[in-house]
């Protein structure tokens, strides 16, 4: 009889202990926020690691099933030795064909692009000086506002491209490329997850079971899988999705004789992995692009193009490739974006569809359980 009430306050002493922990938490949010980032920061060759793995995960299963059919005991043990090799000669062979062909090219055009900037510019200028010298213009009194309009974009591209900018974002790629101790341990980390990945799925759970029953622990285990299957689904979908469109807007710019036809058409297929918002910065910037090189009336056409082009990636390769993995209505995923992007910045807008796809199945459960309660 005296264990119940025992019980209950030393549940009262967790909850208030709990409580002041938060509170402390909450009155030193910097230090917490800085702390955990220095930890993240520790550890991103490991999450590196993990997120190569679980991008790797299929297509060495894949491999490894097809030399399983192979007959013999020897293929049967060597399976999966010899997929993970050829699945990682294959990635080092196409991340070489892409930094030794693919960037140099896509390296000199950003930076043709850039330094032909100012000729474009002023080839602009001229332009606009025509237009609004025009009878039309001056009637409609348009010269003065079209011409603060003018001001405004060329401080905006002017600020975009200046030395100390372009220095900022030239440090940054270069952070990221001389960190190779980091990419090697990366490396290393997939592989030994994807050669043990049962070993270390059976470590997971018998951690679970130290804090849960094992009831809840197939559970935890099930949602594990669901939500990885969301978001690998998600990502590679994207990545196609993100592909075509930018293969069939760069065959489009180059009929329309636009200037680095490859790389905006790169550029807007990596912008289409952001929903609705990517496509339209995306086709802002080509349509400036092509004013600036080719005239008001090939920015017209292209935009219309680009138009075209999002609309039939929206209605029906999306929904093909994408949607059957997310499942997600429009109003959600603008939802989505607009909440972990406000969150969490770039990462929150890249990550929100699958993160929103993933409450919604957990709301669709939560439901799907209440109402199975209702009716017994």
């Amino acid at each position: 009889m005296e264990k119940k009430p025992t019980r209950r306050w030393i549940w009262y002493f967790s909850l208030i202990a709990a409580l002041i922990v938060v509170f402390k938490l909450c009155d030193n949010l910097v230090q917490v926020v800085g702390a955990i980032g220095a930890i993240i920061g520790i550890l991103a060759p490991f999450v590196a690691g993990l997120m190569i793995a679980f991008l790797l995960h299929h297509p060495s299963l894949w491999i490894e099933n097809k030399i399983k059919r192979l007959k013999g005991r020897f293929w049967q043990s060597v399976a999966r030795p010899i997929s993970l090799v050829v699945l990682y000669l294959l990635l080092i062979g196409a991340l070489s064909l892409i930094v030794s062909l693919v960037l140099p090219r896509l390296t000199e055009s950003l930076m043709d692009l850039i330094r032909s900037l100012p000729g474009y510019v002023d080839a602009a200028i001229v332009r606009l000086d025509g237009l609004l010298k025009s009878d039309f213009i001056q009637q409609l009194d348009l010269a003065e506002t079209l011409d603060r309009l003018y001001v405004s974009l060329l401080e905006t591209i002017q600020h975009l491209l200046s030395t100390e900018n372009m220095m900022t974002a030239l440090r940054g790629v270069l952070n990221v490329t001389t960190s190779i101790v980091d990419v090697v341990i990366a490396v290393i980390v997939s592989v030994y997850m994807l050669s043990g990945r049962e070993h270390l799925m059976r470590e997971a759970k018998a951690l679970c079971g130290l804090f849960l029953p094992k009831r809840r622990v197939e559970i935890v285990s099930d949602y594990g899988h669901r939500t990885a299957a969301i978001f690998y689904n998600y990502f590679y979908g994207a990545l196609l999705d993100a592909l075509v469109v930018g293969v069939v807007v760069s065959v489009g710019l180059a009929i329309f004789r636009v200037p680095y036809a490859v790389l905006l058409g790169l550029l807007l297929g990596l912008l289409n992995m952001i929903p609705y918002f990517g496509a339209i910065i995306g086709c802002i910037g080509i349509a400036l692009v092509t004013l600036l090189t080719n005239g008001f009336a090939a920015a017209i056409g292209v935009a219309i193009f680009i138009i075209v082009v999002q609309q039939v990636d929206a209605n029906i390769i999306q929904p093909r490739v994408v949607g059957g993995s997310v499942g997600l209505r429009p109003i959600y995923v603008l939802l989505s974006i607009t909440l972990f992007g406000g969150l969490f910045g770039f990462w929150g807008i890249f990550l929100g569809v699958p993160l929103m796809a993933v409450i919604q199945m957990f709301v669709k459960d939560a439901i799907a359980a209440k109402r199975v309660k209702k009716e017994e």
